[in-house]
């Protein structure tokens, strides 16, 4: 499986019940598309978040994450490097 990076814009800070209520919400369809989540950084005022996943394709992460009605600004490839 591939590992991407999915760059989410808020309008509004993202509160932590924000986060949760999401995550319950993809959960099943991450599962439904066989995506799965690693992790997710939050900027410190909220605005911005990107999370980490590994999936089939960006396409899977699209339609999972639409089909949750999770917005997100973009989807894109990444390598892990580690020292």
């Amino acid at each position: 499986m591939q590992r991407y990076v999915v760059e989410h814009e808020f309008n509004q800070p993202l509160t932590p019940k924000g986060f949760e209520d999401s995550s319950k919400k993809a959960g099943p369809c991450y599962q439904q598309y066989g995506v799965v989540w690693l992790a997710s950084y939050l900027a410190s005022d909220g605005l911005k978040m990107i999370c980490e996943f590994e999936a089939e394709s960006a396409e899977h992460i699209r339609d999972a994450l639409r089909s949750a009605e999770v917005p997100f600004a973009r989807v894109w490839p990444a390598h892990k490097y580690q020292r």
